[in-house]
């Protein structure tokens, strides 16, 4: 049970960029290990998509449950989530300890979330454009340029978009 703890806390410091990023270094690491096999670690993506909440704690929650029960999926679970905690209290202390301006930390952090959504919109567009869907293409270029060129908080912009979507595309 230990070397499957370790591997849920390891993903936990390692995994960036959501649940599905961590997804294949789990299957790499719980199948190299011999926790599951590769079908039944298809089956816990499979019903971890199914069910609410983020997929990379379903999946700890699932496996950990399939290999020993209720402890050990309440153990992955913990041992998942664990070093992001533990990484926002050792930043927030950095952030007490030295002299940040916080509007330039907001500005950087606005950039960050730019270029996410800048590279999210790039990806997307091949399939949208493969499919045929210019409407979608459209909603999400308008809702990018009112991110960018406007100081609308980005959930209305989210909002109006899924909006539109349902009545455009009907």
């Amino acid at each position: 049970m230990l070397k499957m703890i370790m591997i849920f806390f390891k993903v936990g410091f390692i995994s960036f960029g959501g649940g599905w990023s961590a997804v294949g270094i789990f299957r790499e690491e719980i199948v190299n290990n011999g926790l599951l096999s590769l079908e039944k670690f298809n089956e816990a993506v499979s019903i971890a998509q199914m069910t609410p909440g983020p997929v990379a704690v379903n999946v700890a929650t699932y496996v950990g449950y399939s290999a020993y029960g209720f402890i050990g999926g309440l153990l992955n679970t913990i041992f998942l989530i664990l070093p992001p905690i533990i990484l926002f209290y050792i930043g927030l202390f950095i952030l007490k300890k030295i002299n940040v301006n916080r509007k330039n930390l907001l500005n950087s952090l606005k950039l960050g979330t730019v270029l996410l959504i800048s590279f999210s919109l790039i990806s997307l567009t091949e399939t949208v454009f493969l499919n045929k869907e210019y409407s979608t293409f459209i909603i999400s270029a308008i809702s990018f340029i009112f991110f960018i060129f406007t100081k609308i908080d980005p959930i209305y912009i989210i909002l109006a978009s899924a909006f539109s979507a349902i009545f455009i595309l009907k």
